[in-house]
C-alpha cells in the first residue's frame, strides 16, 4: 500500500515540477523524510474536500522538510467563473506575507551597520519625532485627545509591531479620526500618483495606539521599514528588494508590479457571503480594508513599479516563497548565496518582546504576544496544546495566505488562497493536519 502510494505521489511531484523550471527546491520522498503515508493522504483529502464542500474556491499548498518538497498540491479553482483550475504555478497577492520580505531587506542594512535596534526612527524619518499617544476621540469636534509619548519610537519597535503605529483600516476606538487622514495603506492604483513617503508623513501625524515598546499593534511598520530602506540606500524599495532578495534567490516570479504576460496567471480573489463564495470587488476593498479610493485590486498592473508598500504589495508564487523560507531555514543562505548572517536569522525568530495586546489581529492566539522581527513566535504556553514545536513562527496575509516555520522539525509549509474572510479556518486546520503527518 505504502509503495503504491509512494510511486503515485512521486509521479505527481515530478510532473508538477516540470512546469516550475529549474529554480524550485529539490523533490523528496515524504516517507523517507519522516512523514506518514496516512498523514499525507489526510492532508490531500482535506484540501480537495474543502473545495468540494465550497468552503474555499481553491488553494496551493507546499510542505518542505529537510530542504526537500515532500508535498505539493493545487486544489480547486483559480477562477470559478471560467472554471480555470488552480495550478501550482499560479501567482497570488501575498499581502502581509510581504512583511517578512521587507524585514529581511531591512536587516541587511542592520547587518551593514546603518543602524542598531536602539536607533530612533526619527533618525531617518524626522516626521516621527515627538509622537503622541491616543487617549480618546471626540466625534463632535472630530479631534483626538492625546498625550506625549514617554519613549521615542526605536527601530526595534518598528520591526516588532510594538511601535504603536497602526493600520487606520484596522483600528478600533477612534477609527473615524484615523480614517479622516485618508491614507493609502496598500495596493495603490497605477494612476493615483501615490508616494509612500507622503502617505507616511500623514501617518506620522496620527496618534500611536500605545506607548512604544509597551504593547503590540498590527500596523504599517513594514511600510515604514520600506521607506527607511529608501532613505538609507537612495534606491526605491522595490528595486532594493529585487536586487538584494529576488535576484540572488532566483525568485524569478516575484514582483512589485507584474509583467503583462503574467496577469493571466494571477488567481482571482473571492469572499464569503450569505449566498456563498462570490468575487471580491473593489467595493469590498474600499469597505473592508482601504480608507482611500486610490487603492485598487488591480495595483499589480503597474509593471516594474518603483512604488510599493513594504507591508502588502508583493505578488509571488509558492515556489518562490519556498526558496525564501528555505533560505531562513538554512540560517540565511541558499545554494551558495548568503542573504543574512546566522546570528541575524536567530534574532529574527527569537521572541524579543513579550507584551499584552488588545489588538484584534493578536486575538487569534490570545492577548499575550511574543514578537519576533515581523513574526509571531509560539512559545511554551501557546505551543503546548498544538502539534507545532515551541519556537515555531508564522505570518499570514489578508487574502488568506500563510506560512509556518518549525526549525526543530526542519519543516515549513505554505498555503495560498485568495479568499477573505475565510469562515472555515481552512489554513489553521491544514496546519494541524500537516504537523499530524510527522512520523519521525
Amino acid at each position: 500500500m505504502k509503495q503504491a502510494y509512494f510511486r503515485s505521489t512521486l509521479v505527481v511531484f515530478w510532473l508538477s515540477a516540470l512546469s516550475f523550471g529549474q529554480y524550485f527546491l529539490p523533490l523528496g520522498n515524504p516517507l523517507e523524510e519522516g512523514l506518514s503515508a496516512e498523514g499525507i493522504d489526510r492532508v490531500s483529502t482535506f484540501l480537495n474536500q474543502m473545495v468540494a464542500e465550497k468552503q474555499v474556491p481553491g488553494s496551493v499548498a507546499v510542505v518542505v522538510r529537510n530542504g526537500k518538497v515532500v508535498f505539493q498540491q493545487a486544489s480547486g479553482w483559480a477562477d470559478m467563473e471560467t472554471n480555470e483550475p488552480m495550478r501550482m504555478d499560479h501567482l497570488f497577492r501575498m499581502a502581509s506575507m510581504t512583511k517578512i520580505i521587507t524585514t529581511v531587506a531591512a536587516l541587511k542594512l542592520f547587518e551593514q551597520g546603518h543602524f542598531t535596534m536602539d536607533t530612533p526612527l526619527e533618525t531617518f524619518l524626522p516626521e516621527f519625532s515627538n509622537p503622541v499617544v491616543f487617549d480618546s476621540y471626540n466625534a463632535d469636534t472630530q479631534t483626538f485627545n492625546t498625550h506625549p509619548a514617554k519613549n521615542k519610537i526605536l527601530m526595534k519597535h518598528v520591526f516588532t509591531h510594538t511601535s504603536g503605529i497602526t493600520y487606520p483600516a484596522f483600528v478600533g476606538e477612534g477609527k473615524a479620526g484615523y480614517d479622516k487622514a485618508a491614507i493609502v495603506q496598500a495596493f495603490p492604483k497605477t494612476n493615483a500618483k501615490v508616494t509612500v513617503a507622503e502617505e507616511l508623513r500623514k501617518l506620522a501625524q496620527l496618534p500611536l495606539t500605545h506607548e512604544p515598546g509597551e504593547s503590540w499593534t498590527y500596523g504599517m511598520n513594514m511600510d515604514v521599514l520600506g521607506r527607511v530602506i529608501e532613505v538609507i540606500t537612495g534606491k526605491s524599495y522595490p528595486d532594493f528588494v529585487r536586487e538584494e532578495i529576488f535576484k540572488p534567490l532566483q525568485m524569478n516570479r516575484s514582483y512589485f508590479g507584474t509583467p503583462k504576460k503574467e496577469w493571466k496567471n494571477l488567481a482571482k480573489v473571492y469572499t464569503s457571503s450569505e449566498e456563498g463564495i462570490r468575487p471580491y470587488e473593489e467595493m469590498d476593498l474600499n469597505t473592508n480594508l482601504s480608507t482611500d479610493n486610490r487603492a485598487s485590486l488591480d495595483y499589480y498592473k503597474a509593471e516594474n513599479t518603483q512604488v510599493a508598500f513594504g507591508g502588502a504589495d508583493m505578488i509571488s508564487c509558492a515556489q518562490d516563497y519556498a526558496r525564501f523560507l528555505q533560505m531562513l531555514m538554512n540560517y540565511g543562505s541558499l545554494e551558495g548565496v548568503r542573504i543574512l548572517s546566522k546570528k541575524t536569522v536567530q534574532m529574527l525568530e527569537t521572541p524579543l518582546f513579550d507584551v499584552q495586546s488588545s489588538d484584534r489581529v493578536a486575538s487569534q492566539h490570545g492577548p499575550r504576544v511574543q514578537a519576533g522581527l515581523s513574526v509571531r513566535v509560539m512559545q511554551d504556553e501557546l505551543a503546548k496544546f498544538q502539534l507545532i514545536s515551541t519556537g515555531s513562527y508564522y505570518w499570514g496575509g489578508y487574502f488568506n495566505t500563510q506560512f509556518w516555520m518549525d526549525r526543530p522539525e526542519q519543516l515549513f509549509y505554505i498555503v495560498l488562497t485568495q479568499y477573505t474572510p475565510d469562515p472555515s479556518e481552512h489554513n489553521n486546520k491544514l496546519k494541524h493536519l500537516v504537523w499530524g503527518s510527522i512520523a519521525d
